[in-house]
Formats: structure tokens, sequence, C-alpha cells
């Protein structure tokens, strides 16, 4: 008994080095000769300011100047996209060494209808003109990229973290089997990220999972297993109270919903032009 004892214990300390000995990622941010153009080529993006994370297949890389960070994502297999058309992309940013939600942007795309997108052109800039107006009014539906500021909690934090304009902005792009997304960020003292060159940071890249929205649905045609369409069976408790998603032991989705993934890495923003 001893024996199996002890070998039990070697087993386990032998399975968990390679988690002991894994490390976040440290990369350098670099000092763009001019403004990066947020257009979805990555071609004005110098190859060796590529970083992996082969857990996802993706190239993620970050630029700095004094006004904006520049962030490019690359899913080199769309397979590991999930569900992120439903969560959307979330980059969170906290202290060094701090791998905790603490404040996020959620950079999605929506659909509005014509009136609801004038609502928002307007309260970002102001009155638009009746022409105008008549203009956007004759298509019914436009789709959309935006961001929101989030917390830990998923709180919408938008008018605190930017009172003002500049806001970030972002574009996504699909060719030869990859997606790109491209992001700018302002920094500086004008908005709530508390971010300047020379700064390090923590980075947290997150997507995929199950919405709120999507397990209500789930839950009301009875996706769970047993279920009967209108929520839990009796006694159940709900295994996924996050909406994190779960895969079973051969790399399916179970009926948790679709894989959930997040990565942090330490960046150090480029304090001057080189």
């Amino acid at each position: 008994m001893a024996r199996i004892k002890y070998a039990s214990l070697f087993l386990l300390a032998v399975l968990a080095l390679p988690l002991a000995a894994a490390k976040t990622a440290a990369v350098e941010s670099r000092w763009p000769k001019s403004p990066l153009k947020i257009d979805g080529d990555i071609s004005d993006w110098q190859a060796p300011s590529f970083n992996s994370e082969r857990s996802v297949q993706a190239d993620y890389a970050f630029a700095n100047d004094g006004g904006n960070l520049y962030l490019v994502f690359v899913f080199r297999d769309q397979k590991f996209l999930s569900s992120l058309s439903q969560t959307g992309f979330t980059v969170w940013f906290n202290d060094p060494g701090k791998k905790k939600k603490k404040l996020g942007l959620r950079f999605e795309k929506k659909t509005l209808s014509s009136t609801e997108l004038i609502a928002v052109m307007e309260k970002k800039s102001g009155p638009l003109s009746e022409e105008k107006k008549k203009e956007m009014l004759a298509k019914p539906a436009y789709v959309i990229n935006q961001f929101v500021a989030v917390d830990d909690d998923g709180r919408d934090q938008t008018d605190q973290v930017f009172p003002q304009p500049p806001l970030p902005e972002f574009t996504t792009l699909s060719a030869s089997g990859r997606l790109v997304f491209e992001f700018s960020i302002p920094i500086g003292p004008g908005n709530g990220l508390n971010l300047a060159p020379g700064k390090a940071l923590m980075v947290g890249f997150e997507w995929g999972g199950m919405t709120k929205e999507m397990r209500r649905e789930l839950l009301q045609r009875g996706g769970y297993e047993g279920g009967g369409g209108g929520g839990l069976p009796e006694g159940e408790q709900d295994l996924d109270p996050e909406g994190m998603g779960q895969r079973d032991s051969g790399g399916l989705p179970s009926m948790r919903g679709p894989k959930h993934y997040i990565f942090w890495c330490e960046v150090n923003l480029a304090a001057e032009a080189k």
C-alpha cells in the first residue's frame, strides 16, 4: 500500500510539472514610424513583432505611440473562433503579474435598425441633419463595429472610462482562411484605462463560451441532457453558471455550450520612438 501511495504521489507531481512550469508570455510593444491604419491589413506590421499562442493557433502583436495602443490579433484557424460572433472579443487590462479581470473592452459587431443607429450617432457626435436622417432611414438595418468598456462582472463602464473622444476603434478582415482583428485604443490622461508609454501591464484576450441570451435559449429548448424544454431537471445543478462552456473528454462540445477561451500576456509599452 505504501508503494502504491508514493507512486501515486510521484505521478501527480510529474503531471503537475508542466502546469507549474508554464509562464505568462512577456511581449514588447513597438513604436511605429507613423500611426497605424485600422483596416485589417497586417502588411504594415513588422513580422518580428508577432507573438504566437499555439493553443488557439493565433498570432498577435502590440504597438503604441504617445496617443494610441495598437493591437492586431490573427486567427490562423477559424475553428477556434467558437461563439465569438455572439460573445464578442474582450481585451482585459490589469497591473503587471495580475491575471485577473479588472477592466476590459469588449469589441463586437451589432445589427442596429436605422433609428437605433441614428440615436447612437447623435449621442456620439451631436444632432444629424434631416437630410442625413432621411438617407439613413432608407435602409432598414446596419451592421456596425462597436465597443463596450466592462468591469469584471460585465457591467457597462463606457461612460466612466471614455467620457469624451477619442474612442477605441476596431475592424475585422477575413482572407486566405485567416481572420484578422485590428484595434486602436486611446491612451493617456483623457480616459480611465490608465495606460501610458513605457508602462508595463497585463493583457488578457477572451472570447467564446455562452452569453446569457444563449444560455436562456438553451434552457428553454431543453438543451441540457435530460432537459424538458423549460430548464434544468429537478435537483440538477447548473454546471456552467458563468456561461464558460465546456468540452467532454473527447474534445467535443458538451451540452453546456461552445468552448470558452482566455489567455494572458505581460506587455511592455514602448517608451519612445527608436
